[in-house]
């Protein structure tokens, strides 16, 4: 069984992956693709499935006040993230890769992440005594949120890769690390993704009962990737010219 757990694990590799997920995520969600492998449960339904674990953990959060609500939250945001990783893997093991599943499971990350902040919104303005900063930070932090997938769905499009004359990236693929390390920037970039991915960092915050300023980094990594992302697309599309893809 050790064997079998290790072989697909190997096997259901991405090409570039982040560290966190190589040495703890992907091997904690193999034996769960083994044994899903083994039944006639699709990666498709394992993604929808991922939204059950983070839902009662978010649940815990505005329900229990103290440190127990506080880390069975982040269990189940733990848990949500493994499953998460386990549909991946076992589209690739089971060879039932499609377009289709990568855009469910962005809809599953993009949902996950607006109930995430909303509950710990909630959470920091009722129970950890936040009030009406709380709300506002929260508030804001959704609104950026909102406006960095949107642009995160745009600039994926076939049609934006098209304009511009840069290589389209599907939903579900890893931009690369070694084209971070390329960037001046990259160990901004580095810090940033890691708060991004919030499976990652959120433990961390937890440990310190500090969960208002993951709210507030969080916040701030999506506007500073808002003002990029928007930048890019004006100087690659606000052009002047008569054939610079505007509407007709």
């Amino acid at each position: 069984m050790f064997s079998e757990i290790r072989q697909t694990y190997r096997d259901s590799m991405k090409p570039s992956d982040s560290l966190f997920n190589l040495y703890l995520a992907r091997p904690l969600a193999a034996p769960l693709v083994v044994l899903f492998a083994r039944t006639p449960i699709t990666p498709n339904q394992v993604t929808l499935l991922s939204l059950l674990p983070m839902v009662a953990g978010l649940a815990a959060w505005l329900t229990l006040p103290g440190t127990l609500g506080l880390w069975l939250g982040v269990i189940g945001v733990e848990l949500a993230y493994i499953l998460d990783c386990v549909d991946g893997q076992l589209a690739r093991v089971t060879g039932r890769s499609s377009i289709i599943g990568g855009e469910l499971d962005f809809l599953m990350d993009e949902l996950k992440a607006v109930l995430l902040i909303g509950a710990l919104t909630i959470r920091w303005s009722l129970l950890d005594g936040g009030g009406d900063q709380a709300f506002v930070v929260g508030i804001s932090t959704l609104a950026i949120l909102a406006v960095a997938l949107s642009l995160t769905r745009f600039v994926r499009t076939d049609l934006y890769a098209e304009a511009t004359g840069t290589v389209k990236q599907n939903h579900g693929e890893s931009a690369g690390a070694a084209r971070e390390r390329k960037s001046p920037l990259w160990p901004v970039e580095m810090v940033a993704r890691l708060v991004s991915q919030y499976p990652v960092t959120l433990p961390l915050f937890a440990a310190f009962g500090r969960m208002d300023l993951f709210v507030w980094a969080y916040g701030v990594v999506h506007v500073l990737y808002a003002g990029r992302t928007f930048l890019s697309i004006m100087l690659r599309l606000g052009r002047f010219g008569k054939d610079d893809g505007s509407p007709s």
